[in-house]
């Protein structure tokens, strides 16, 4: 089987789990429902591609359940001739949870942005994180509000940031660079992993390992800047590029879902949580006090946030609906 027919039938095999995603999610609209007849209308092979996740989706749910279907695996196991029969099974089945681990699109305001293995499109919402693996081997993990275009070449595999955050694990091919591109700069690597925001403007790189190389996307080879693990480099909407050394896994802990403050300022802490919650953290007045943050604090969970601040002197609870909380800082 030639690349690009591996590539079609594992994109035809992606889109089939998501629909099944969402369709068993409860979370379909009726848009979507039509959308999804279309889709299973338009090709025999998009018919069985759903039918083989259907199938894979029930020996998945039946393995750990079934007295009698681990029984069967147990005799199977006892007659060598079956034994590579069931594990072919457990691999479909193990192939159908990754692909709904790490393959699922994130739908907001209406649905997927579904497209071939070479040009796709992928997008977050409030509060939501997603790890994909892209048909060349590389996992990404894309942040809150973060959406990305993904495309392929013989040459280059590529990246466009639209905005919001990710942090890329590269597959190595030397053949092929890997290129994030945002806000008019590139970064460039082989097999390595690292971090790239793209809000208001401003772009932030944050390598945690390996080497990467960032430019101008439209400066000729020769002029950027090389960096090392433990370095990030901030570029603001004013051109300026900052490099200097970071505690990476500080940096990164959102894609543990985890967040670390270490003396961060309040402001920032707030943007932060806000992020991951519908829920706001609003002060009076727009009025954020200039005070730092110290703490862990799981991503989303802005009760424990409002709740340290109380605890610290920093700010104090004012009024609370189910859209926001309302803060004052402390005197």
């Amino acid at each position: 089987m030639s690349r690009e027919n591996a590539l079609a039938r594992a994109a035809l095999r992606s889109e089939a789990a998501q629909w099944f995603n969402l369709e068993r999610s409860g979370d379909m609209t009726v848009d979507d429902e039509h959308r999804f007849h279309d889709w299973l209308e338009q090709s025999d092979a998009h018919r069985d591609a759903y039918r083989l996740v259907e199938r894979a989706w029930i020996i998945a749910g039946t393995i750990p359940q079934e007295p009698e279907m681990l029984a069967a695996a147990e005799n199977d196991f006892a007659h060598g001739g079956e034994r590579s029969h069931w594990r072919r099974h457990l691999a479909l089945a193990a192939s159908l949870l990754l692909i709904f681990t790490v393959s699922w699109v994130v739908h907001q305001n209406g649905f997927f942005g579904f497209g071939a293995a070479e040009d796709q499109r992928f997008r977050t919402g409030i509060g939501q994180t997603s790890t994909v693996t892209l048909a060349e081997g590389s996992v990404v993990t894309l942040d809150a509000e973060t959406e990305m275009r993904v495309s392929e070449t013989p040459r280059e595999r590529r990246v466009d940031l639209v905005g919001g955050r990710a942090f890329f694990r590269v597959a190595k091919d030397a053949s092929r660079p890997f290129i994030v591109n945002a806000g008019g700069k590139s970064v460039r690597a082989i097999g390595t992993a690292f971090e790239v925001s793209f809000e208001h403007g401003n772009m932030v790189v944050t390598l945690a390992e390996g080497k990467v190389r960032v430019e101008e996307a439209s400066a000729g080879t020769g002029s950027g800047t090389d960096m090392v693990p433990g370095g990030q480099l901030v570029i603001g909407a004013d051109h300026n590029w900052t490099l200097r050394r970071v505690d990476v896994a500080k940096e990164t802990s959102w894609t543990e879902g985890r967040l670390i403050f270490m003396r961060d300022p309040l402001s920032d802490a707030v943007a932060e949580m806000n992020r991951y919650s519908p829920r706001k953290l609003v002060f009076k007045d727009g009025r954020i006090p200039e005070k730092e943050v110290v703490g862990v604090f799981e991503a989303g969970d802005v009760e424990g946030f409002v709740k340290a601040m109380e605890l610290n002197g920093i700010a104090q609870r004012v009024s609370a609906t189910d859209e926001e909380i309302l803060l004052s800082g402390s005197e």
